[in-house]
């Protein structure tokens, strides 16, 4: 239970602005990874001088968007937090619905990027890109996954 209560904190004080929430994500991919993520990016991709200018501009956008879907991805972890003892159906229901949602939401942003960043450097550069974005997306979902506790079965709360 002070697991689920220090969780709940932690995710809360991640809510307060867009930029705390892309920092601690950042910063728990730098402590992971040993570097921060753009270098890390940088080190993985080899970008050639002469695409570098346009990939990082798409990288940038890509950024933005991806920690306003971080955003919402931590709102409902946090509403979770906030419902765990006492979760109905119909709220476990909306809470996995909305997980759902967010899921396909960086899924249609990294397709987009992809799709720009194939049509305007070139598809394997992009590619390279999608999979080392994969790649960190897993580590992020791993840590959080492994601080959420499993919901508990309604039987046996009774």
């Amino acid at each position: 239970m002070k697991k689920i209560i220090l969780f709940a904190i932690c995710a809360a004080f991640a809510l307060v602005t867009n930029a705390q929430t892309t920092t601690d994500e950042l910063q728990y991919l730098q402590n992971v990874i040993g570097m921060k993520k753009k270098q890390y990016v940088e080190e993985h991709l080899k970008v050639n001088p002469a695409d570098a200018t346009k990939f990082w501009a798409l990288y940038d956008e890509y950024e933005l968007f991806r920690g306003e879907i971080g955003e919402r991805r931590v709102a409902n972890i946090s509403e979770y937090a906030k419902y765990y003892t006492n979760l109905t159906d119909a709220k476990a229901d909306e809470l996995t619905k909305k997980s759902f949602a967010v899921n396909e939401e960086q899924d249609k942003l990294l397709q987009k990027t992809y799709t720009k960043m194939a049509k305007e450097i070139n598809p394997l550069l992009a590619s390279r890109f999608v999979q080392v974005e994969l790649y960190l997306e897993a580590l992020v979902r791993k840590a959080v996954t492994e601080q959420i506790p499993v919901m508990f079965d309604s039987d046996k709360k009774k």
